[in-house]
């Protein structure tokens, strides 16, 4: 991979910047403690009792300390700073345990259900329900709001049923030790087989009926029912230079994007430094850090955030997102797991992040594994200057595949990441079952000026290592079609990967010195356009296509696991590496794959390497010249 994994794709160098303030006031609040009171002023002998207080008092150059305990409600910021050295900051106390929920306690009162159908027998398990308290709702009832908004309904007349239904569900989620019931969309889908810890939820969102997990007892029942729709994120737009550090945030009931609201969100702003945070069990998205629609204004300033050692799970739709002004943001050491539950990846905005329209983005060192009908990493369209490098995709299985750069024109560089065990999806079509589909390392459709360099592809069983097509040959973005030309794939490693590289079209695209493995080699290289599409192997492809001339085969076996990040790679004996081309630029390793060259000398001599990857929050960080010590900063 590159030496400097702070240089964009063009070669430019990263707009690093970070917080300075030395914070010359600090409020405390202290939920737990028996002192705490909103009328407080705030110090530690004298906390506020809520955040939202906090967030009242703190004023540029100033920071906001919450200690330990269970905060129910949503943060409102009421100001943003003023620049690097007068950021805003709200940080957990070091050390202590503090959690932001959307939800609230509920320990219903509950009795046999009653005026519905049920289609129960006899001898099946009862059927519950009780009335929510309606003073948990001003304003937003999640029971009451279906999951998409109306701009969508025009995406779906060929879903199949139970695509459809997915998305008519209500936004509100209940959760009893932690883990989440099951909605269902009709009253006699409780009585059917497997339904247990279910509920659903009578109109108009106020009653809900539901059958308990095994052994819930329902004269004892405590439950956690969300009431918000987020919790972190100003009601006024445009903040900027603002820091959230060191939360645990979940249980929020925000609507399947767009508009992008989530959890977290930046609300349109700017600058900020989103830190070391655990965000799950959002409805549908962990962060929104974008101008969170299509049709916003964009005449105000957005982007430029840094969004660092993160821990986003169990959200619906997307860990991350941002729609369109997401420029100059740094997205560093997250890890992004068990997205996209809610199965509705043809919704096209499912991914562990998801970009649209960004410019000049730094994405590096991030984990994106065991994620479910959703990619890992999504730039939608009209990106530049961007680059995803040193990451780990692994476990994921998705119809467009780990990472998916789509109708870009301008330069783009995918290189150092490992993509490990991507699989493709059921694709539905209306209510027929159409097969596998997806599932590839790297897509790109129409695109141009990329280089995909020095990544390791291993365990893609369904789609291509690199597939780089013209399937939206026909969509005009930016006064233009895309037309997949200007494409270098080179310094790869490719394993256990039957399909291995497909290109839109061979002219002015580059494929070369590369690595790999010596399996299965019938029809691994594809051109689809122009027609008859061109299938073949190694040596077909480079004697009629005059791709991979350098490129090697060797033994090589190579294993991975997503959840320690250790790498373990056999040499079946000593090997000769692949011949880089001329044209490579000078900045890149010598060594293929994401390997330093110590472990790759070892490889060739035959001797197997065990390593582990660095990349999530433990991962070396480049620390920037302005970055201070904690002690300065607090």
């Amino acid at each position: 991979m590159s030496r400097d994994q702070s240089a964009l794709a063009d070669g430019s160098r990263f707009p690093f910047w970070d917080d300075e303030t030395r914070y010359r006031r600090a409020y405390h609040v202290a939920c737990a403690n028996r002192a705490a009171d909103d009328s407080n002023p705030g110090t530690p002998a004298r906390p506020f009792k809520t955040i939202g207080r906090a967030a009242q008092a703190v004023r540029p150059g100033e920071k906001v300390i919450v200690h330990s305990g269970v905060y129910r409600e949503c943060v409102r910021p009421t100001r943003g700073g003023e620049g690097p050295k007068r950021m805003i900051a709200y940080e957990a106390a070091a050390g202590e345990n503090v959690t932001l929920k959307g939800s609230e306690v509920w320990r219903p009162k509950l009795r046999e259900s009653r005026g519905w159908a049920l289609g129960r027998r006899s001898d099946s398990p009862p059927i519950w329900m009780a009335d929510l308290p309606r003073d948990w709702f001003i304003g937003y009832n999640p029971f009451l709001a279906n999951n998409i908004f109306l701009e969508y309904t025009t995406f779906v007349s060929a879903w199949s049923q139970d695509e459809t239904r997915r998305l008519q569900k209500r936004r509100g989620m209940i959760f009893w030790n932690g883990k989440p019931l099951t909605q269902v969309l009709r009253p006699t889908h409780l009585a059917s087989a497997g339904a247990e810890g279910a509920f659903w939820v009578e109109e108009p969102g106020s009653r809900i009926h539901l059958r308990l997990p095994d052994g819930a007892d329902h004269r004892d029942i405590e439950l956690e029912v969300t009431a918000r729709e987020q919790i972190f994120a100003p009601d006024d737009r445009y903040l900027g230079y603002v820091r959230v550090s060191g939360f645990r945030m979940e249980h929020a009931a925000d609507g399947i994007p767009v508009p992008q609201r989530a959890c977290l969100s930046a609300s349109r702003g700017h600058h900020w430094i989103v830190e070391d945070n655990i965000i799950r069990w959002a409805n549908a998205c962990g962060i929104d850090i974008g101008a969170q629609h299509w049709s916003s204004d964009g005449h105000r300033p957005c982007g430029g955030h840094i969004v660092r050692r993160n821990r986003i799970s169990d959200c619906g739709i997307c860990g991350i997102a941002g729609v369109t002004h997401v420029d100059g943001t740094l997205i560093e050491g997250n890890v992004v797991e068990r997205i996209g539950w809610h199965d509705i990846e043809r919704l096209y905005e499912c991914a562990g992040m998801k970009f649209h329209v960004a410019d000049g983005m730094l994405i590096r060192r991030n984990v994106f594994r065991h994620i479910r009908h959703a990619c890992g990493l999504w730039l939608d369209y009209l990106n530049r200057r961007c680059r995803v490098t040193g990451n780990v995709f692994a476990d994921i299985s998705s119809f467009a595949g780990g990472c998916y750069l789509e109708v870009s024109h301008e330069p783009n560089m995918i290189d150092g990441n490992v993509f490990w065990d991507i699989r493709g999806e059921v694709w539905d079509k209306g209510n027929q079952r159409a097969g596998i589909s997806g599932g590839h390392g790297i897509r790109m459709d129409s695109c141009e000026n990329v280089v995909a360099a020095h990544n390791l592809f291993g365990k893609i069983a369904d789609g291509f290592s690199l597939y780089m097509s013209l399937e939206q040959n026909e969509r005009e973005v930016g006064g233009r079609t895309g037309l997949c030309r200007r494409i270098s794939a080179f310094g790869n490693v490719i394993v256990r990967c039957p399909k291995k590289i497909l290109f839109g079209r061979t002219d002015e695209n580059r494929s070369d010195g590369n690595l790999f493995d010596n399996g299965p080699d019938n029809q691994s290289f594809v051109i689809s356009f122009p027609q008859p599409r061109s299938c073949q192997n190694l040596k077909g492809w480079h004697q009629f296509h005059g791709f991979d001339g350098g490129s090697s085969v060797a033994g090589l076996d190579v294993e991975f696991d997503a959840d320690t990040l250790v790498m373990t790679v056999t040499p079946s004996g000593k090997m000769s590496p692949p011949r880089m081309p001329a044209w490579r630029p000078a900045r890149f390793w010598p060594a293929p794959g994401p390997f330093e060259g110590r472990d790759w000398r070892r490889i060739c001599a035959g001797r197997s390497v065990s390593l582990k990857f660095r990349a999530g929050p433990d991962a070396a960080s480049d620390r920037i010249a302005t970055a201070l010590s904690e002690a300065s900063r607090c």
